[in-house]
């Protein structure tokens, strides 16, 4: 993953300097609606003290679905939906432990264009909420608090930021930048010891609705460079960063992801 940023850091200089010699520059006229569907896999690092005192590394796969809106309202906000669904298969240290694991991720987020129409660069701002479920089952645990359960709905705020590189050759590149970080919310999690059998069946609640908050940040980001194929549609390569972390109960969790991340952008 270090050395695709250092790829990718290095097409963004060589892009740049093509621009400058380059008289017709591509601008950035305003969003359009669109949507995204995309591949990433990579690696990821988990811990959930739940299930096992030792972080574990695998690899994460993912499908991502994005759909951007047509501005609407007084105030001109784009509304954004994606859609993530996601499997991992993570082992310790030692090898002889895994986990299988998943998740779905849904997010919504309604953004304001801060940036003048014709320019090379966008920026938009905004609010979003975001739904998070999924599983974890420990292998090695066997009938000792083998699976975990996630449930999270938290609001934040979201960033998508626009650069465009100019033409090389009759190609337009465009540096696409999306940021959602949670700041408040609330998750479910289990108490220190206590099993799901004690929580479910024997109706024993224990503060398993807890609060979040951006003292514990989290952050979902994505760094990509868009070029076209056809009239309507474009490549996007890039890099998926999904940083999730938590501390319910006396509990430590946490998710680490970073991939590589391809996929199509089809414009209405």
């Amino acid at each position: 993953m270090r050395t695709f940023l250092i790829i990718l850091a290095s097409l963004f200089a060589s892009f740049a300097h093509a621009q400058e010699a380059n008289d017709d520059l591509v601008v950035i006229s305003g969003p359009h609606p669109h949507r995204t569907t995309s591949f990433a896999i990579g690696q990821t690092k988990r811990l959930d003290t739940y299930l096992s005192p030792e972080e574990y590394k695998g690899t994460d796969i993912r499908f991502i679905y994005d759909y951007q809106g047509k501005p609407k309202g007084k105030w001109h906000l784009e509304p954004r939906f994606t859609h993530e669904g996601a499997f991992d298969y993570t082992h310790n240290r030692a090898n002889n432990g895994n986990t299988l694991a998943g998740h779905y991720n849904f997010a919504f987020s309604l953004q304001k264009n801060i940036t003048p129409r014709q320019i090379r660069y966008g920026v938009s701002v905004g609010a979003m909420t975001d739904l998070y479920t999924g599983f974890a089952y420990n292998m090695r645990n066997g009938a000792n608090n083998p699976a975990q359960g996630y449930a999270s709905l938290s609001i934040g705020g979201a960033i998508t930021a626009k650069y465009n590189l100019g033409l090389i050759g009759n190609t337009s590149f465009t540096l696409v930048y999306d940021a959602r970080i949670p700041m408040a919310g609330i998750m479910f999690s289990p108490a220190y010891g206590q099993s799901y059998y004690e929580l479910f069946n024997n109706g024993n609640y224990d503060n398993n609705i807890v609060f979040t908050s951006i003292a514990v940040p989290q952050i979902r980001h994505t760094l990509a460079i868009e070029f076209p194929i056809s009239h309507k549609t474009d490549i996007s390569i890039g890099y998926l960063g999904d940083y999730r972390q938590s501390k319910p109960n006396s509990l430590k969790q946490h998710t680490y992801t970073n991939a590589f991340m391809i996929g199509f952008v089809v414009r209405k």
